[in-house]
């Protein structure tokens, strides 16, 4: 049995293709490139992040949310041409809704990124949609805004979608990946806020990117165990109980697992949805499929009125993830391997699955649950540590993180850029 991959296949031969190096000998590294290599970028409400942005159209709520500012949001023809409803082939016409936008100062990277994931914790009631673009500065000039398309929690106004076919001479968008072609030292990002409903807005609540060097490896931390021993109660869900599709659903069956938990850890009922209520809410129409990472934390984070925090994340190491677990926060990681290199798991590879990883046994090895078993009572596995590690490589240590709104994650969990 295998698992239809079709959704990370690219961007994992472009990662594997950016570990090439022309020699063998490298120069001794540089302070910078002795620090971590993941990082994240975020700004939130939570810490009045906003109230630095440049604002059109926009304004900050009493908690700092973003939202439209009813007497300054623009009804001209809007910058993206592609706001199109549902079963529809034309946009929507100019004048049928507002839009605003937001954008971030010029944020300096120390020790430099080539690879970037932008994700947002947003809520969209009907009638309203954000889009987010990106830009690096590299070697002193800053790229073109990369357009990661448009987000809304249903589909009812306008079809939620990445943007394709974009690539020029710095980089190119992998459906939710920036993949530069040098390093940059700078990052900003912009939020585009619309509403065709009078009176009613969306609301940002963080926008974040998880960034690496692929140039670099990140070294082993040492575990400090404290997570060692600790199992989550996740419940178990397989992807492989709803054909033809559920082979290609990993990603939202992963998400509906993580849900799941804090819907009864927090007495929440409308966290615990069906996989194919997760399938549906975290749809791509452009990549045709659920895979599309910052809409699935996006989908984690907004349901129950943004009950939960959520952001896609990157890390250097499994002791992060272990700072999380003995806090009680599960996590979703994106992982490939050949056949032979991770022992107990269900297919004899994958270019690209995600998985949850709920605890860790006494020695350190991996408690998941992996949706690839064929029902929900066989997802529970325990894996190699270092051969699942390995196998996380593949994403640049890629994985989903959701959390309760209104708390912090432990400290050490990520490493968050100032």
């Amino acid at each position: 049995m295998t698992i239809p991959t079709k959704t990370r296949h690219p961007l994992f031969l472009v990662l594997l293709a950016s570990t090439l190096t022309a020699c063998t000998w490298q120069a001794r590294p540089t302070p910078e490139e002795q620090g971590p290599v993941a990082k994240i970028w975020r700004k939130s409400a939570q810490t009045r992040d906003f109230e630095r942005f440049t604002r059109e159209g926009t304004a900050l709520t009493p908690d700092g949310t973003l939202e439209l500012d009813a007497a300054t949001a623009r009804s001209e023809a809007d910058p993206f041409p592609s706001h199109t409803p549902p079963n529809a082939q034309t946009p929507l016409p100019a004048g049928s809704y507002v839009f605003g936008s937001a954008a971030s100062e010029e944020h300096t990277i120390e020790g430099g990124f080539d690879n970037v994931v932008p994700s947002f914790d947003v809520l969209t009631p009907p009638g309203t949609w954000v889009r987010l673009t990106l830009a690096a500065r590299v070697e002193g000039q800053w790229t073109k805004d990369y357009d990661f398309g448009v987000w809304a929690f249903d589909n009812g106004t306008v079809v939620r979608h990445s943007k394709d076919r974009q690539e020029d001479e710095r980089g190119k968008v992998f459906t939710d990946t920036l993949v530069l072609k040098k390093k940059a030292d700078g990052l900003r990002m912009k939020v585009w806020l619309f509403s065709s409903k009078p009176g009613v807005s969306p609301r940002v609540r963080a926008l974040t990117a998880a960034m690496t060097d692929s140039a670099r490896k990140a070294a082993d931390e040492p575990s400090d165990k404290r997570a060692w021993g600790t199992v989550l109660e996740v419940p178990g869900r397989s992807q492989m109980l709803y054909p033809p599709k559920g082979g290609v659903w990993c990603s939202p069956t992963s998400v509906s697992m993580i849900l799941a938990y804090w819907g009864q850890k927090l007495g929440r009922n409308e966290l615990v949805v069906p996989v194919p209520v997760a399938a549906e809410y975290t749809y791509d129409t452009v990549y045709d499929g659920t895979g599309n990472w910052p809409f699935n934390t996006a989908y984690g984070s907004a349901i129950g009125d943004g009950a939960l925090h959520g952001l896609v994340a990157r890390f250097d190491s499994f002791a992060q993830v272990e700072r999380l677990i003995a806090e009680g926060i599960p996590v979703s990681i994106s992982i490939a391997y050949e056949k032979g290199e991770l022992s107990g798991s269900p297919v004899q590879r994958s270019d690209g699955h995600l998985i949850v990883v709920k605890g860790f046994t006494p020695e350190g090895d991996v408690i998941c649950n992996d949706p690839a078993f064929p029902n929900d009572e066989l997802v529970n596995v325990t894996y190699k540590r270092e051969e699942l590690l390995k196998a996380w490589d593949h994403s640049r240590r890629s994985a989903y993180v959701l959390w309760p709104s209104g708390s912090n994650l432990p400290a050490g969990a990520l490493t968050f850029v100032q």
